[in-house]
């Protein structure tokens, strides 16, 4: 393939955390477009991973590594990032012949799709107390505790209530719910996320792509649509497969053919 050396600059910058959230949305549209980049940006975070893993032998080399635990969650969260784009990149393979419940979600990979603190630390930086119960959710969640991470989230949003933290905590918690099957909680979770972002974010977007989702699952058809024509409408990851759920959710309400573009 042709090098495209702006992209592999984005690419980098990325790895490296200089991108503003919006930023690493354009990236990842771009990727879609250039599905061949995926591997590289699979390639660099692997490796600053391993980096940042790497407990140095000598004390006084310490304070040239990113070492602790939390910091892998840097990584973690852009590995899921990638993901993304590779569900998204697969999913409307072939969705014309796939049902509506073969496209809607039935389990969301909590590793991939739960929210941690993104921000690099050293061993001198302290850690707010936020991102570290954040943090500690993400942990706990990923160890199998289910209910201590839903706790550390509900002390996020009693403590941080309306704040970006309190956001992320309704997001992780509603997909939790949705894993349990307990859809009526998820979708009271989502629906806060979606209150509680601005504009057209990213966690807005997934706060609407997991509430029509869960709509799906209860068989609230209407509801259903309604959700992911807000996803179809934001232009973001998540449009061709709201688009393919869209056109089934359409024949199943026996609403008139819509000719919805990408």
């Amino acid at each position: 393939m042709s090098r495209d050396i702006e992209l592999e600059q984005k690419i980098d910058a990325y790895v490296k955390g200089q991108l503003t959230e919006e930023q690493g949305r354009e990236l990842w549209e771009e990727l879609l477009k250039k599905p061949e980049y995926i591997e590289l940006l699979n390639t660099e975070i692997g490796v600053k991973s391993l980096l940042s893993k790497k407990e140095p032998e000598k004390k006084e080399e310490r304070h040239n590594f990113i070492y602790t635990l939390q910091n892998s969650w840097k990584w973690t969260a852009a590995a899921a990032a990638i993901a993304l784009i590779v569900v998204a990149f697969n999913f409307f393979t072939g969705s014309s012949e796939r049902s509506l419940e073969d496209l809607a979600l039935n389990n969301i990979n909590i590793s991939e799709n739960l929210v941690s603190s993104p921000v690099l630390r050293s061993n001198n930086t302290q850690v707010s107390t936020e991102d570290s119960l954040l943090n500690l959710g993400f942990e706990a969640a990923l160890a199998g505790n289910i209910s201590k991470a839903v706790s550390l989230y509900d002390t996020i949003i009693e403590k941080y209530p309306g704040e970006p933290i309190a956001t992320k905590a309704y997001l992780n918690k509603g997909i939790i719910h949705f894993n349990d099957g307990d859809l009526k909680e998820a979708i009271a979770s989502f629906k806060n996320v979606i209150n509680q972002s601005e504009g057209t974010s990213f966690i807005k977007e997934k706060g609407y792509w997991y509430l029509g989702n869960a709509y799906i699952n209860t068989d609230s058809l209407n509801n259903a649509h309604d959700a992911m024509y807000q996803v179809y409408s934001m232009e973001g990851i998540y449009e061709q497969p709201a688009i393919d759920i869209l056109h089934k959710l359409d024949k199943e309400l026996e609403n008139p053919e819509q000719n919805y573009k990408p």
